[in-house]
């Protein structure tokens, strides 16, 4: 499969420019399993207020589309399935998602053609503010898309968006939306562990891997407090037994760092680890304690390693705090990091 790659940020930058554009015409994004397309399209619905429905048609007869028929007096009427956009339930506006369409069966499919082209299922006509979207899995993803796609289903779409996985995109998104900072630390230290299969060949017989999804998983696993054996087991279970592993060696050296104490009171005297987990690791400590008594602490000491990882520290310190974003310590680091988006 040859489409254009982009990230599930630059994907929602087009829908905004397409959407206030008042264009309508379907979009499809593609990606693996775990990467956050269904996920992106519903924040996207919520920050626009926006009504969303979600259609698993995997999960649909083709009866489930078009609706019952019923007879009043001579005339056989449809009666529109309640799922479908209705602007007295679902609002004037929104987006009805149709998630996982290849793995539906084809008369499913089929049924799908006139809402696609026309916005239309026989009497039934889609609200002039909504919008279809879909997301969907590729065949080489081994989730379920199988044999060759219905290329009339294919051409009924404006554009078609290959997603792909991006540390930076991710860590913007896991900073403010309560993934445990030293697993955001964890992911800018090995970014290959973000999604184990990016191009698709998932290992038979594979249950658990790596993908942002999982990984989400994972920082909830962090929060519990468990015995040190049932957390590793947990998280094998959550990212595959390789990441885990990975991510409790990383684990490891942060919960063993000397108290930050140190640090703050000599920031431009105190040693500076050579090795780089344990760089990654101290960064997002010293980000999650900052405050604004210490912040340009913080920022003397990272300013002596480079720029990423001050900018890491930056980065989480505000997103807990953002009344940080009002001191001299972080708009003296605005200034002399111009081209920095934090």
């Amino acid at each position: 499969m040859k489409l254009p790659k982009v990230n599930l940020v630059q994907a929602i930058e087009f829908l905004h420019a397409y959407i206030k554009a008042g264009k309508t015409k379907p979009v499809l994004l593609w990606g693996p399993p775990g990467i956050g397309k269904s996920a992106a399209i519903k924040a996207l619905a919520d920050e626009l207020e926006y009504g969303f429905i979600d259609a698993r048609l995997s999960q649909l007869d083709p009866v489930d589309l078009r609706g019952v028929p019923s007879i009043s007096g001579s005339t056989t009427q449809w009666n529109v399935p309640s799922w479908l956009p209705n602007e007295k339930i679902h609002g004037k506006r929104g987006f009805l998602l149709l998630d996982e369409p290849f793995t539906a069966a084809r008369s499913v499919l089929n049924a799908c053609y006139q809402l696609l082209h026309d916005g239309a299922l026989g009497d039934y006509v889609l609200p002039g503010g909504w919008i279809i979207l879909a997301a969907s899995n590729r065949a080489e993803d081994k989730a379920g898309v199988v044999g060759t796609l219905d290329s009339a289903v294919l051409n009924r779409f404006a554009t078609h968006f290959e997603i792909v996985p991006d540390v930076q995109a991710w860590s913007e998104w896991a900073l403010h939306n309560g993934v445990q900072d030293e697993l955001i630390a964890f992911i800018r230290f090995r970014p290959e562990c973000l999604h184990e299969y990016p191009d698709g060949g998932i290992q038979k017989g594979t249950v658990a891997y790596s993908t942002p999804r999982s990984l989400v998983a994972a920082s909830d696993i962090l929060t519990l407090g468990l015995d040190a054996n049932i957390e590793q087991a947990a998280l094998e279970g959550a990212v595959g037994p390789a990441v885990a592993a990975e991510l409790a060696g990383f684990l490891n050296i942060v919960r063993t760092l000397p108290d930050v104490a140190g640090i703050l009171r000599d920031p431009k005297g105190a040693d500076i680890p050579t090795e780089t987990s344990t760089l990654y690791a101290l960064t997002s400590l010293l980000g999650k304690r900052a405050d604004a008594d210490n912040f340009a602490a913080v920022l003397d000491y990272l300013g002596r390693t480079s720029e990423e990882f001050a900018i890491l520290a930056v980065a989480i310190a505000t997103a807990h705090d953002p009344d940080l974003k009002a001191t001299k310590a972080y708009i003296d680091f605005k200034i002399n990091n111009k081209d920095v988006n934090i």
